[in-house]
Order: structure tokens, then C-alpha cells, then sequence
């Protein structure tokens, strides 16, 4: 039998019987026979806010809003293609985002630049849903319209817990709740099966170790198993519930010409005329893309590790004023040895995922340093730099100490600057936008003045005074699935 192809998006899953697309992907999902979609907004963070509520940088308000779009369209799609389409109803989640939109008020001093930011709700990406509400629970019944669902129910019902109450158009109601008659699950039937089912909930204590000496996380075994029983529960309920769905393809001797008809032909002419100007408008947004891309590299300070992280310092410092550059000789190797009028600096990077960064990091600064000093050309010591992005994948805000204690007073021993990557993002941001030398002359002195501490950018200059305000959204959802 051929083993069929399942993709998740939102989450993810361990083994190799489950291929996980990021959030923010363009995928089709045509190329998978199963598709799992988590209702949220993946990997997007937000690290601002508006009247109390969570509120998406510039940058990802345009991402979040492309990805919704582009995932509601492809569950569509696939949904149409035959396809058995899983959304777990995970809690509904709302954020603001900026439109792109600005209105300006005033002149000189007084001109006010007003931000327009609208809601974006986690539920868009989701077709044929009306109405949702957060709610939680876990007793559950399964209905007679869902009897199929029974096997995987009996199986994954313990880590089926409720979070959302929906309304919509749907062929069939499979769950509800014991008392209120609520519905939690759902199914569309057309083409394929469209299927509205709680998420899946494991403990993360006994799916999820920590392996101090490779400092990352891994699977365990009883994960590994449950992601196996998954992955034969979804193919046995995508062969039950699609046994009888399936179309049977034109044999290759019916697509001969003198089978076709006139209206094809003219089809076919126009078919033609489009693709050349798609093919076109591909290679435009290609391009864009690329550009649109690079725009964004600075946020790698924020949430990267290792070579990824320590170009992204370099680029940044580069936009400081440093020549800066990584370093192989013969028997060393440094991260970033950077310069500029001010002095000369080595550079140490550093990226964390659920820790500060340590003194081990450091002490290899510090040997870097004296070989640094030993070679010919070298007649001072360079001032040492540790660079660490501690806990990175937490918001900023979340995370607490970027050093250890003993990282920190190593540093006041001997005079070392420690800098916490996303303290760059801001002001390397500002600079990209706005050349502006003296600001970028003030950072480099504040990074050699700082001994033993800390470094503290200057704040980001502010030529006007910059609002915030909400509008309205004027993006449309694309259609639902039709039920048959």
C-alpha cells in the first residue's frame, strides 16, 4: 500500500510519517493526500500592543493577514481535490494588526503620523464557519451522523479536549456535548471531507525531554508511538470516509483531440494567453519576494541561533559603522572581529533556546581574545563583545535574564560588553530606514564606553509624533466548501 502523505500546519508532530509546513509558507497543499491544520497564527509573535491587546509588528501584519488568506484557500482547495481536510478547533485568538494605512495631522514640530491598525481573528483561515465561541471542556458524545469517527475517538478522545463552540455550514454534526447539546465537531462532505475536530492535547512532560549536554529538546519514545497510532487512525478514517468519493481517472486514450470539443479548443487558446501572463507576474513577485525577504532578515536577531544569527550580527553592526567580519586562521576561529574610528572589537555569538547564556561562551571569548592578540599583526587587545540571544524562542518581553550571574560578573572582571541581540533590533531597524550616522556614532560609543555591564542602546531618534488608531478591516475571506 502506498503510504500516504500527511502535512501539518500550526504544529507539529514527531517521525516521519508527518511532514509539518511552516505557518508562514506559500505550500500548496494539493501535494499531500491528509492535511492537519491547527486554527492560530503559527509562529507569529506578537512584541507590541494596543489598548492592552496584542498587536503585530509592521512586518508581520502584512505576513499574517497573506497567511490566513492563502491557508483558507488551500484547505478549500484541497477539500475540492479529494483530499481529507482535519482543522483542529483550537481556542479562538484575536490580535490587532497594522493596515499599512497612515493619516498625518499637522505641520513641523506639530505634524502627528496616525498608525491605522484593524483586528485579525486566528478563525479567517477557517471556510464555513459563522460563529465561534471559546469554550473548554472535555465531555464529549458522539453523535450517530459521527458513528465513522468512532475508531479514532475511542483512541484520541483523552487528548480531545473542547476549547471552541462553533456554528456554521455543515453536512454533519460528529460531536456535542454531553449536557447543552453544543457542537465541538463537524464535517463538510464534498469532493473530500472537510472534518472540524477538537485539537489534539498531549502532556508535554512525558512527549517532550531536554538533553542538557546537546542543549535542545526531543521526542520520547511514548510520543514517537502516539504520533504512529495517529498517522493509522487518520489513513483508516481518510479510506473510510473517501472509499466512496473517489472519481475515476480519464484513461490516457479518451484525452486523444478526436475526443475533444470546440469549447476546448477555445478554452485551451485562452489558457494559454493567461499562463504567459502568470508566468510574468511570477517572476515579479519572485523578485519582490526575494527583496521583500532580505527587508526582513534584522528579525534573525530576535529568534536565531548559531551562523544564521551571527550574519545577522554582522550585518547589523555593519549598519552601526563597523567593518565587521568573521575570522579563520590556521588555528583559530572567531565569530566577528569588528571595527570602526572608535576602536577595534572580537565578537563572540551566542543563541539559547531555553536558557540565559553562560559563562562557557564567555570563557571562550576570553581564549579568543588572547590568541587574537598573539598573532603579528595584532599590537592591542581588542575589546571583547558577547553577543546572546538567551531563550529565543520566547517573545522578548518573556524572557528575563540574558546572562548568568557568573556571565555577568566574568564580564566586570574584565571589562567585557554583553549584548542582548534583540536590543539591536530597534535601533538596526531605524538605521535601515533612516540613515542617520550620528545615531548610528552614538551606538558604537555606547557599545565601547559599556565595561562589565550590559550595553543600552540609545533610544530611537522620533522625528514626529507617531499614533495609533483603529479602522476598519476591509479584507474579504474567499468562499466555503460546498457540501454535496
Amino acid at each position: 500500500m502506498t503510504k500516504k502523505k500527511i502535512f501539518t500546519i500550526g504544529f507539529d508532530l514527531p517521525g516521519d510519517d508527518f511532514e509539518n509546513i511552516p505557518f508562514d509558507s506559500d505550500q500548496s497543499l494539493l501535494d499531500a493526500d491528509i492535511i492537519l491544520y491547527e486554527v492560530g497564527f503559527g509562529e507569529h509573535y506578537t512584541i507590541e500592543t494596543y489598548q492592552g491587546e496584542s498587536l503585530f509588528d509592521r512586518y508581520i501584519s502584512v505576513r499574517v493577514a497573506q497567511n490566513l488568506q492563502h491557508w483558507r484557500s488551500e484547505l478549500i482547495a484541497a477539500t475540492n481535490a479529494s483530499k481529507l481536510v482535519i482543522v483542529f478547533l483550537a481556542k479562538p485568538l484575536t490580535c490587532f494588526r497594522y493596515t499599512g494605512e497612515q493619516n498625518f495631522s499637522g505641520t513641523g514640530s506639530r505634524r502627528v503620523t496616525t498608525n491605522t491598525v484593524t483586528r485579525v481573528k486566528s478563525y479567517t483561515a477557517v471556510p464555513n464557519i459563522t460563529f465561534v465561541e471559546a469554550k473548554s471542556g472535555h465531555e464529549i458524545r458522539l453523535t450517530k451522523e459521527g458513528s465513522y469517527l468512532a475508531p479514532y475517538w475511542k483512541e484520541f478522545a483523552e487528548y480531545s479536549a473542547y476549547e471552541a463552540f462553533i456554528e456554521g455550514k455543515f453536512n454533519h454534526v460528529l460531536l456535542k456535548t454531553k449536557t447543552g447539546n453544543k457542537t465541538v465537531a463537524t464535517a463538510v462532505h464534498s469532493k473530500g471531507s472537510l472534518l472540524f475536530l477538537p485539537p489534539l492535547r498531549y502532556d508535554v512532560d512525558k512527549f517532550i525531554k531536554y538533553d542538557s549536554k546537546k542543549e535542545e529538546d526531543y521526542w520520547t519514545k511514548e510520543a514517537v508511538k502516539f504520533s504512529k497510532n495517529l498517522a493509522a487512525a487518520l489513513v483508516a478514517l481518510s479510506n473510510s470516509i473517501l472509499s466512496n468519493r473517489l472519481i475515476s481517472p480519464p484513461p490516457q486514450w479518451v484525452l486523444d483531440s478526436v475526443y475533444t470539443t470546440r469549447e476546448e479548443g477555445d478554452f485551451y487558446c485562452e489558457i494559454v494567453k493567461v499562463s504567459k501572463i502568470i508566468s510574468k507576474l511570477q517572476k515579479q513577485r519572485t523578485e519582490l519576494k526575494e527583496r521583500y525577504d532580505e527587508a526582513g532578515l534584522i528579525r534573525a536577531l530576535l529568534y536565531e541561533q548559531g551562523k544564521p544569527l551571527e550574519r545577522a550580527v554582522r550585518d547589523a553592526l555593519i549598519l552601526l559603522g563597523f567593518s565587521a567580519v568573521p575570522f579563520t586562521g590556521s588555528d583559530s576561529e572567531f565569530d566577528i572581529i569588528f571595527e570602526s574610528p572608535e576602536g577595534r572589537c572580537l565578537g563572540e555569538v551566542e543563541g539559547k533556546d531555553n536558557k540565559a547564556v553562560n559563562i562557557d561562551k564567555f570563557s571562550q571569548l576570553e581564549r579568543n581574545l588572547h590568541e587574537d592578540f598573539a598573532r603579528e599583526d595584532v599590537t592591542e587587545y581588542a575589546k571583547g563583545v558577547l553577543f546572546g540571544n538567551a531563550k529565543r524562542l520566547k517573545p522578548p518581553a518573556e524572557r528575563g535574564e540574558a546572562f548568568t550571574s557568573k556571565c555577568i560578573t566574568a564580564a566586570k572582571r574584565v571589562g567585557f560588553a554583553l549584548v542582548r541581540t534583540p536590543d539591536l533590533f530597534e535601533p538596526i531597524r531605524y538605521l535601515r530606514s533612516t540613515p542617520d550616522p550620528e545615531y548610528a556614532k552614538i551606538c558604537r560609543n555606547t557599545i565601547f564606553e559599556t565595561e562589565g555591564d550590559i550595553v543600552v542602546f540609545p533610544t530611537v531618534p522620533i522625528s514626529s509624533t507617531s499614533d495609533v488608531r483603529e479602522g476598519e478591516d476591509k479584507t474579504e475571506p474567499s468562499g466555503d466548501v460546498k457540501p454535496e
